[in-house]
């Protein structure tokens, strides 16, 4: 099975416009992934810093990532003013969320792979053709990603 990539970077002026949420919503059929996050980093909106450095400690402290459900992953996302680096997960089969040594095994593994990268721009990786369609169809300023990860 083929994996596809698309990097979104829809900003205006200095900021990324797109948010996570933003993304969620195209991914519909992540509503029956298992959902981990790797690697978190951002400013939180106001009265949301402990709650943030609470789940910040638990992903950086875990084998496998902090493993939520899609509301969950919603409802995190909008604590934050500003996100500077990400990457999630989500699989419908949930051993696959784990930490890898190699990128490219990640994007192959998992049904999708979302990251944000120094604030300037998402990548989005996923195993169906048409989650990348309809984030290309609803954000202005992308760009498709040549993979070569086959499986």
């Amino acid at each position: 099975m083929k994996t596809y990539g698309i990097r979104i970077s829809d900003g205006k002026g200095e900021v990324l416009s797109p948010t996570l949420r933003d993304i969620l919503e195209e991914i519909n059929v992540g509503i029956s992934f298992t959902w981990s996050i790797l690697f978190l980093d951002g400013t939180p909106n106001p009265g949301e810093g402990t709650f943030l450095i609470d789940y910040e400690k638990k992903i950086n402290d875990s084998k496998n990532g902090l493993v939520l459900s899609l509301e969950e992953l919603k409802n995190l996302s909008g604590k934050f003013f500003q996100m500077f680096e990400t990457t999630i997960l989500g699989s419908y089969n949930s051993n696959l969320l784990h930490r890898y040594e190699e990128e490219k095994a990640m994007y192959r593994a998992c049904d999708v792979v979302i990251e944000l990268i120094d604030c300037a721009f998402w990548e989005v990786y996923a195993k169906d053709i048409k989650v990348i369609e309809k984030l290309q169809e609803r954000f202005k300023e992308t760009e498709l990603l040549d993979l070569d990860i086959t499986i």
